[in-house]
């Protein structure tokens, strides 16, 4: 009897439970779930610009001129001040070669030289004492012909000596090589000790201040591309200034065959040389007719592995716009996708938004947050 009382008590209980979550008694069900939180979010406006299409290629730093700097002079070198990698300035002093040979060969040649013109001189006063008998028919014309060949031929041993004199005064003045521009020593040829033949190198020399980047343009871009137009350069490995201006020097018109590349040569200003030959830039090169686009700060783009995206703020809450990525103009990026101008995006905090997402929009402005979103 007391097992059936028990049985009848438990379903009553049950019963009466059932009937009170049925009726709403139940305090959480009445209160029900809290409002979602709005998450803080730094916002600015989508812009329509006129862009000009850009194309980012992969450029290579060279120096604006390379030179092997030769020797005028043959003989031993007795100074050779400087060393690889030294910067140098125009009219340094290179190399000394020894002088003392072209001293003594000069000292010889204008000795000959001071002969000759005493001889000459006796030859000439020899050749008016002949002409006089030869008017008065004193002497034969063989005798008068051969004392004016004389002096012909002193006159022009003379004229030989003063030029030698002077090829060797040249040679000696060219024992001293020097910088013929301001630039970095970047490879030696010679040493203390060492004998060069006139024409031999001495250093080669690299200018680096402006250097050249070569970039190998597509066949399909490179008629864009003209003399002095501006480009932009990017050096990520830079900690300072790593954006440069430059301009197009030349576009060289022999091509590779097999990439059907071009290169084309940006003259780029080094002053404080952080730039050195090898590096590579991304060059950024105008390729195409200015265009109007929709453009939003780079901040405001995620990119995932499926491809990018950026949340627009509506009806204070964050919707998610797959975007197409495009052009690039200074801190900008242009977007393709549903949304229009005057829209706003989130450019920061967007890491951490979930598609939806109840937002509360502050307006960046000067580079920092500013006031909320007028709704």
């Amino acid at each position: 009897m007391t097992s059936v009382l028990r049985i009848r008590t438990a379903g009553a209980v049950l019963t009466a439970g059932l009937c009170i979550l049925q009726t709403g008694w139940y305090p959480a069900a009445q209160a029900g779930s809290p409002r979602q939180a709005q998450a803080p979010v730094v916002v600015e406006k989508v812009r329509k610009v006129r862009i000009r299409p850009e194309a980012t290629l992969i450029g290579t730093v060279f120096p604006f001129r390379r030179s092997a700097v030769a020797g005028e002079a043959e003989g031993l070198v007795v100074e050779f001040p400087v060393r690889r990698g030294q910067r140098v300035e125009k009219g340094q002093v290179l190399a000394r070669i020894q002088e003392q040979p072209y001293r003594l060969r000069l000292k010889a040649a204008r000795a000959g030289l001071a002969e000759a013109r005493e001889n000459e001189a006796e030859a000439r006063s020899e050749l008016r004492r002949i002409s006089a008998l030869f008017e008065k028919k004193s002497v034969s014309s063989r005798t008068y012909d051969e004392t004016a060949y004389r002096v012909k031929a002193l006159r022009a041993r003379i004229m030989a000596l003063e030029a030698k004199i002077e090829t060797i005064a040249y040679d000696m003045s060219r024992c001293t090589v020097k910088a013929p521009f301001d630039g970095f020593v970047v490879e030696e040829h010679i040493q203390v000790g060492q004998w060069i033949k006139r024409g031999g190198t001495v250093v080669t020399l690299a200018q680096m201040d402006p250097v050249l980047v070569v970039v190998p343009v597509p066949d399909r871009y490179v008629h864009s591309l003209k003399a002095g137009r501006s480009v932009s350069l990017e050096f990520d490995y830079l900690p300072r200034n790593p954006l440069r201006k430059g301009r197009v020097r030349s576009v060289i018109p022999q091509g590779d065959e097999k990439a059907r590349t071009f290169p084309v040569e940006i003259e780029v200003r080094n002053r404080d040389l952080s730039l050195l030959a090898g590096m590579s830039c991304k060059v950024k090169l105008p390729v195409g007719s200015p265009k109007e686009a929709l453009v939003v700060s780079k901040d405001a783009v995620v990119t995932r592995r499926r491809g990018s995206h950026l949340f627009v703020v509506r009806d204070e809450k964050a919707v998610l716009v797959p975007v197409r990525r495009g052009e690039a103009t200074g801190d900008r990026v242009a977007v393709y996708g549903e949304l229009s101008a005057g829209e706003w995006v989130v450019v920061e905090g967007n890491e951490r938004l979930r598609p939806g997402q109840p937002v509360r929009p502050m307006e960046r402005r000067g580079g920092g947050g500013g006031g909320p979103v007028a709704r």
